[in-house]
């Protein structure tokens, strides 16, 4: 698996959300917060727990991954609620999203140097 891909991937949920919002979709919450099912939430709960658990920085970043996901869950009840605006306003740089998603990528380049991926 390509970790970095799996990143971008990560990233491009925030463009999925912007476009959801453009187009007034309601979203399903519960998939957005299934932490096994995207890209990198599979390779965490896989075979990065299998052969890195005791890579110091891999429960930082299992930790990181879920807490980016926990905030677009947010945002995503903002969309079913029809708060658009309010949550565009999530997505926007500077704020929670937004701040997790770069811990999330910190936390990812963190585990690949420890780990030597």
């Amino acid at each position: 698996m390509n970790i970095d891909e799996a990143v971008v991937k990560e990233g491009e949920l925030r463009g999925k959300l912007l476009a959801a919002i453009a187009a007034q979709h309601h979203l399903d919450g519960k998939s957005i917060s299934k932490l096994d099912v995207c890209m990198l939430g599979n390779w965490l709960h896989g075979e990065g727990e299998r052969k890195y658990p005791f890579v110091k920085s891999f429960k930082p970043c299992v930790e990181a991954h879920s807490a980016f996901h926990a905030e677009l869950e947010k945002v995503v009840r903002q969309i079913n609620l029809g708060e658009y605006e309010q949550a565009k306003t999530m997505l926007a740089g500077g704020t929670p999203a937004a701040k997790a998603f770069v811990a999330l990528v910190q936390a990812v380049a963190q585990v690949k140097k420890d780990a030597r991926l």
